[in-house]
This record gives C-alpha cells, structure tokens and sequence, in this order.
C-alpha cells in the first residue's frame, strides 16, 4: 500500500511540473528545457506504471474495495476529498499516519502486517 501511495503522489507532482515545463520550453524555444520536460514525461509514464501496479492489490480489509484506484461502486457520503480526489486522501494518509479511511465502508483501518503463527 505505500509504494503504490508514494508513487501515486510522485505522479501527482511529476506530470504537471513536466508538462509546465514542456509549455514553458515552447514559449522560450529552449532546447534544454523541452528535453527537461520529456524527461519528467518519460518519469511520470514510469510511475504511472508503479502506481496502477501496486494500486491494485491495495484493498480495504471490511469491505475489500479498491481503496487506490476507482471501482465505479459509489463512495459512502460521509467520505471526505483532499483537493478533490479521494484517492489522494487515502494514499496521504497511509504515507503520514500509516492507517486510511475507506471512502466506501468509510471505516479506519491500520496498515499493519499481522505475523502468521506457525503451524
């Protein structure tokens, strides 16, 4: 859950800074800054590819939705958004308290690997 919450965020920041960077090099006519900018596209493909990877084996242990990436059920009506997207509010949240509200069955659940007991 939290490599697919960091790069998730790593995405967030990473694909607009490059394409602000892409605008910038057309308007300056900067060559440095356009290879800047397809760089931080190649980078933000890259973590696309981690974030859809490891997002999808992220469930809520209650209700098992897909707490990281949208399953088209409908979110509880209790379930609060940072700057608009729940998804960045839960993947904050495993990132700096290391637990999430589900935005489905709106519960709190820790992300704590539980030991097996030997057989």
């Amino acid at each position: 859950m939290k490599l697919g919450s960091i790069s998730l965020l790593l995405l967030l920041f990473t694909l607009p800074s490059s394409i602000a960077l892409m605008v910038y090099a057309l308007c300056t006519q900067e060559d440095q800054y356009a290879f800047l900018g397809l760089c931080g596209m190649f980078t933000s493909l890259v973590f696309s590819i981690f974030s859809k990877t490891f997002a999808s084996s992220a469930h809520c242990p209650l209700c098992r939705g897909p707490v990281l990436r949208g399953s088209g059920a409908q979110r509880n009506r209790r379930a609060r958004r940072s700057l608009g997207s729940h998804r960045l509010r839960v993947a904050r949240d495993i990132i700096f308290t290391n637990s999430f509200v589900c935005p489905y069955c709106n519960e709190q659940t820790l992300c704590i690997v539980r030991e097996r007991r030997p057989m």
